[in-house]
């Protein structure tokens, strides 16, 4: 029974822990929180300025678009950059291999030696890293730099999740308006994008192990502090 049980526990452990760890699942909470905090942030400011609801509407559509599109290429260019920067990093390795042979495997003794490996094995050890040019370079990176290329993003992957994340996100402060005007889309803006960011901040723990609830009620707080921001704005410069 206790192994069966601690069985369970590694199940659970190697295959939801990490597995929920992933960048597309980080990529995803991402796009989903920036997409309803910008999005109920404009149309609230919108709303506090205008009474026609059409106004409203086309302020939240051109927001999602444009905030999507940007979240995508930024999204894109960060993890291309992730890549080339290794890839500059790895050549740089090589080159030094390559003319510094003896000093780059002391560094590789070093690494190892601080690990607690000593005597013929750390000479092993040594001996097996640095008679391949690349896994001696690959060890490097990974041990002196803490860079492993499989790590990184897929740049395409990446864009795609947060840019359709965002969308998806920045849809649900827009839905109140489309059927009622814009001081009665508030009430319904509000309540579903509070209740959908709690949730969203609640399932980001299973990336952070932090509270469920504060985490929660912290992305609940950003979005009613950015809206309560731009609505006011919006009232100010309309002269009500």
């Amino acid at each position: 029974m206790a192994f069966a049980i601690r069985r369970r526990e590694y199940d659970h452990h190697t295959e939801q822990v990490h597995a929920a760890g992933g960048a597309s699942l980080r990529d995803l909470m991402l796009g989903l929180n920036d997409g309803l905090v910008a999005s109920f942030a404009v149309t609230s400011g919108v709303a506090g300025a205008f009474t026609t609801g059409g106004i409203v509407v086309m302020a939240g559509l051109a927001e999602m678009l444009g905030g999507a599109v940007s979240m995508g290429l930024a999204a894109f260019i960060s993890a291309r950059s992730q890549i080339e920067f290794y890839h500059s990093e790895i050549q740089r390795e090589r080159d030094e291999i390559r003319r510094w042979p003896e000093r780059e495997r002391e560094e590789v003794r070093a690494i190892y030696r601080a690990k607690g490996f000593g005597g013929e094995l750390l000479d092993l050890i040594v001996r097996h890293i640095t008679a391949d040019p690349e896994r001696w370079s690959d060890v490097m990176m990974r041990e002196e730099l803490g860079m492993a290329v499989e790590s990184f993003d897929r740049p395409l992957r990446s864009a795609l999740t947060v840019g359709f994340s965002y969308l998806a996100g920045a849809t649900v402060p827009v839905i109140g308006y489309l059927f009622v005007a814009p001081h009665e889309g508030l009430i319904i803006s509000a309540a579903a994008t509070v209740a959908t960011l709690f949730v969203v901040g609640a399932a980001k723990t299973r990336i952070t192990a932090r509270s469920w609830w504060r985490s929660g009620l912290e992305s609940m707080a950003t979005g009613i502090a950015a809206a309560a921001v731009t609505y006011g704005a919006g009232r100010f410069f309309a002269g009500r």
